[in-house]
């Protein structure tokens, strides 16, 4: 009860000083972080699945009639379809029929079906509430195998692992959170027909060091997540495609406690974050094997537990709250690579640019 008494007191004096905001972003610094690993995950994940599901292309047209077309599918259209979509991926033999592209039929038995490695650039600013904003730079570089396709049902089933780097800063004028770790995971997914079901799990470190005015405060962010998301695909004509969704994750972040340069024992309480996002999807095949998309998110975040015991004084964990965000893409298939791109930009709770670059080879 002393403890308590006398930290509230330093704190209530502090308020009244310079060195206020720089005392109070010293004791929030887990917390921010602890949030930050939560958006990190959205991103890890979500990248996850866009790289897993295949390629855009797969959504076009499904349930739509299959034209002929006596075109050469290399010539005119790459790998990607002009109408319709094969079973698979979304392409045609020379006849017409579903298949690869020039003639090509997919090997059901084959030990992979792609490799990939994908580059995300997250520079936008976190608000809390009762705190100053943050601005955060980060980077993510991923890479990722699946494996071969198996029948399930009626429909079809793959596996594959990733792994990855994340690094970067997160700032104001009063502290500067340097961060950089990695995280490995296994995932999941299910086409049956028009419907999508994908899942993961994973888990990560992160390495950070918080600079004031006090000194640098070292510690480290460990965390085990899982998330899932369901599509499904709504040809309103062999080339363009709507494809609702929705995404829901947890992950679990358990902090070290450590010692800060002003003096303070800081006892960091595990943080759940639960993430539920609805999305939406414009797909169309713009032309000679060009996809687009236009893609809209909302993102809701919910924690449980985080405090931080200082010197057996409770710190409540800061409030974050929801942000919107709006992508355009683009995919291009050449043979058996696909390469796709997206930029956008959050606004809400997070606002800032984001963007990415996926390259996967197809075996």
């Amino acid at each position: 009860m002393k403890s308590s008494i006398l930290i509230f007191s330093g704190l209530l004096l502090l308020t009244a000083t310079p060195n206020a905001n720089a005392f109070s972003a010293q004791m929030y610094a887990n917390t921010i972080s602890a949030h930050n690993i939560g958006v990190i995950q959205h991103t890890i994940t979500t990248n996850a699945f866009n790289s897993f599901k295949g390629s855009m292309a797969t959504a076009l047209g499904k349930g739509t009639p299959t034209p002929q077309t006596n075109e050469d599918p290399h010539k005119t259209y790459g790998r990607a379809p002009m109408y319709g979509t094969a079973s698979i991926y979304g392409e045609y033999n020379d006849d017409g029929r579903a298949g690869r592209s020039g003639g090509d039929t997919l090997n059901a038995n084959a030990a992979l079906n792609n490799l990939w490695v994908n580059w995300y650039h997250l520079g936008d600013n976190a608000k809390f509430d009762d705190f100053s904003r943050l601005e955060m730079k980060y980077d993510t570089v991923m890479f990722g195998i699946a494996g071969g396709q198996t029948k399930m049902l009626n429909g079809l089933s793959k596996w594959g692992l990733y792994t990855g780097y994340v690094g970067g800063t997160q700032e104001n004028k009063d502290i500067n959170i340097d961060g950089n770790g990695g995280y490995f995971g296994i995932y999941n997914g299910n086409t049956f027909g028009n419907l999508g079901l994908f899942a993961t799990v994973n888990g990560g470190v992160l390495n950070n060091s918080a600079e004031t005015m006090f000194g640098s405060d070292e510690f480290t962010n460990f965390w085990l997540g899982g998330a899932i998301d369901a599509t499904y695909d709504y040809a309103l004509d062999s080339t363009f495609t709507l494809q609702p969704g929705a995404h829901i994750g947890y992950t679990w972040v358990r902090s070290e406690d450590y010692q800060t340069t002003s003096g303070s024992y800081l006892e960091n309480e595990p943080m759940g974050l639960i993430e539920f996002t609805p999305h939406i999807s414009a797909i169309k095949h713009i032309g000679n094997g060009w996809i687009g998309a236009i893609n809209l998110k909302y993102t809701m975040l919910f924690t449980t537990g985080g405090d931080t015991n200082a010197n057996s004084a409770t710190i409540p964990e800061l409030d974050f709250g929801n942000f919107t965000e709006y992508t355009l893409s683009l995919e291009k298939s050449v043979y058996n690579f696909n390469f796709s791109a997206n930029f956008g930009r959050r606004d809400g709770a997070r606002d800032g640019w984001i963007g990415g670059l996926n390259i996967k080879y197809l075996f």
